[in-house]
């Protein structure tokens, strides 16, 4: 007959044990991770609120500028100071730079495209003083120049050095030739031979990107020019400084071209064509909101209209 081996209370408590164990660590494990989900949401919606805030801030600064310049009643003439404040006149205070508010702060900066070499309405001779003050050699110079002259001409017919579609489209990502003006500088890089460092700068390089834009009538004008576009118009220090001095806050800018800048390629004292760049930002946040608007203003006779011609907004991360 067969003997029944019965648990003994030892075992069974052994056992329990092992079983209490193992439960504590699923809830352990299930508790971490609904701790680490608690956690990820928070910071989320942190995050979130953050964002939204800075973007918040970036439009209420953009409607701050949009005010200043509509309430603009002399609009001949504006000027940029030695700190590159952009005024409408020298009676009313500018709006840009950098200001605290209750939920954050705001930057607010305006230029002017017009103070600004025009790729689009560039001449071939334009454009090879404007590589050469960028620093390009000369083997490199014929490459870059007649390439550009290719993508905004509505040919199909390559200069010597150039290039039009079966170059690009032998590409390992192919696409077309413009054959159309340039909407933004950095469509450059889409370009044959054109390197980013001269765009943005490099050992030996000058970047062209502060020079240059793709709005605006092509006239540059001497009361928002800035001292890289008087370098590149070969203007020497002591001229650079007479144009400074004359758009101080106190002076208020030219009222005209005076004969001997009107010589070196300056020819507008308007701005028509203006750059509204605005960074929010939370307080204690890492979190930036940035609008970067281009508006073309007219003047009525009772007001202004403005128009929007370029828009993009992003959120970045301000840390460091």
């Amino acid at each position: 007959m067969k003997t029944v081996r019965s648990c003994r209370p030892s075992d069974e408590r052994g056992i329990a044990l092992m079983m209490v164990l193992w439960i504590l660590v699923l809830l352990s494990i299930i508790a971490l991770n609904h701790l680490r989900s608690t956690r990820l949401n928070t910071a989320a919606t942190s995050a979130m609120k953050e964002e939204a805030i800075a973007y918040y801030l970036a439009v209420s600064g953009y409607h701050e500028a949009l005010q200043y310049l509509m309430s603009d009643k002399d609009p001949v003439y504006n000027f940029h100071d030695n700190a590159d404040n952009y005024h409408i006149d020298k009676e009313i205070p500018p709006v840009t730079g950098l200001r605290k508010k209750a939920e954050g702060e705001v930057d607010i900066r305006i230029s002017d495209e017009d103070a600004k070499i025009n790729i689009n309405a560039a001449s071939p001779e334009d454009l090879r003083r404007l590589f050469t003050y960028a620093g390009l050699k000369e083997d490199a110079l014929a490459e870059v120049i007649e390439s550009i002259l290719d993508w905004k001409d509505p040919d199909t017919v390559h200069h010597l050095s150039g290039a039009e579609d079966e170059y690009y489209e032998r590409l390992e990502e192919p696409y077309k030739t413009k054959n159309s003006s340039f909407d933004l500088p950095e469509e450059l890089l889409l370009v044959k031979g054109f390197r980013p460092e001269y765009l943005y700068g490099g050992k030996d390089l000058r970047g062209v990107l502060p020079l240059i834009t793709t709005f605006g009538n092509g006239a540059i004008n001497i009361n928002t020019a800035s001292k890289g576009v008087m370098d590149f118009l070969g203007l020497n220090e002591f001229e650079v400084e007479a144009v400074l001095k004359q758009r101080s806050a106190e002076a208020g800018g030219f009222r005209f071209v005076p004969p001997q800048f009107a010589s070196r390629g300056f020819s507008a004292l308007a701005s028509n064509t203006l750059r509204v760049e605005v960074t929010g930002r939370a307080n204690n946040s890492q979190v930036l909101s940035r609008i970067v608007a281009v508006l073309n203003r007219k003047s009525t006779g009772a007001g202004y209209t403005i128009q929007t011609i370029y828009w993009r907004e992003s959120v970045e991360n301000g840390r460091g």
